[in-house]
């Protein structure tokens, strides 16, 4: 049961270190106030880059935990070096290619790995979330156990929402046997002693137009419940040759720019805050 009587609202910036034009666009919303908090990759070509931004900035910053690559034809690699997490190019572009190969020793072998990326480089993470949702046990494996060990370990939430509200958002429907798994997830990282959020909102289209983008953020934010919600988005810059996926992208960089997130937030009465404040409200 939610134990709060107060809206509280992370604005995430999810991919820092994805490339230079999300790396541009997050330190701008960073600096401008209009995201709180953002999620970091370390598998990627400007991973050293991202985390230089995050530390100079003094970003909260979260391992954005990456296990598969978004691009075919430039693919991320592991931090590890783990042989079941790759084929010959790198890491897989599949979760369910991924699921067929990982063994659960290498995925505990990258978790390792991923954070202490950030950690020899001044960053001492406060927050795991999941890239493409590998960590969330969509592809038959049961990653978030070892996600909820290695959290309990070091005291780190994890980006994972305890109403189930996000899975008929994202779908547009609430299947039986994905609620059921969804329980059964929450209870088990009730077992760890690992904090999860109370909802988690991000836009489930592949793309979109601006307006109904910011219509769907606006209304979102304007009709936050009591309790730890996480928004995330994947604000970047226009590029040369842009897919429709990446102008996504930038019509959010837009809506988070504008302001208007933020301030449909302040007027649904919440408070914004970082992910490093999770573990204080309430106290």
């Amino acid at each position: 049961m939610n134990q709060y009587t107060d809206k509280y609202l992370i604005i995430n910036a999810d991919d820092l270190g994805y490339n230079e034009a999300q790396n541009a666009a997050i330190t701008e919303l960073y600096r401008a106030g209009e995201i709180s908090s953002v999620s970091v990759l370390t598998v990627t070509a400007c991973a050293e880059a991202g985390t230089r931004i995050a530390r100079e900035e003094g970003m909260s910053a979260g391992i954005h935990f990456a296990l598969t690559s978004d691009e075919e034809n430039e693919r991320w690699h592991s931090v590890s070096g783990a042989r079941s997490l790759e084929d010959n190019k790198g890491l897989y572009t599949g979760g369910f290619s991924l699921a067929i190969s990982a063994r659960r020793k290498d995925v505990r072998k990258e978790l390792e790995a991923q954070y202490s990326f950030l950690t020899s480089r001044g960053i001492t993470p406060d927050y795991l979330d999941s890239h493409s949702g590998t960590l969330y046990g969509i592809n038959g494996r049961r990653f978030y156990r070892d996600a909820f060990k290695f959290c309990s370990e070091r005291d780190l939430p994890f980006r994972f929402p305890k109403s189930p509200a996000f899975i008929a958002r994202q779908l547009g429907r609430a299947p039986r046997a994905v609620v059921a798994m969804h329980a059964h997830i929450v209870r088990l990282a009730e077992k760890y002693g690992v904090t999860l959020i109370d909802d988690l909102i991000s836009n489930p289209w592949r793309t979109g137009k601006a307006a109904e983008l910011r219509e769907y953020y606006v209304t979102a934010a304007e009709n936050l419940k009591p309790g730890i919600t996480e928004m995330f988005l994947h604000p970047a810059l226009p590029t040369e040759s842009m897919t429709p996926e990446w102008q996504k992208r930038v019509y959010e960089y837009e809506i988070l720019k504008s302001g208007a997130i933020r301030k449909a937030a302040e007027r649904s009465g919440a408070k914004i805050i970082s992910r490093a404040e999770i573990k204080l409200i309430g106290k």
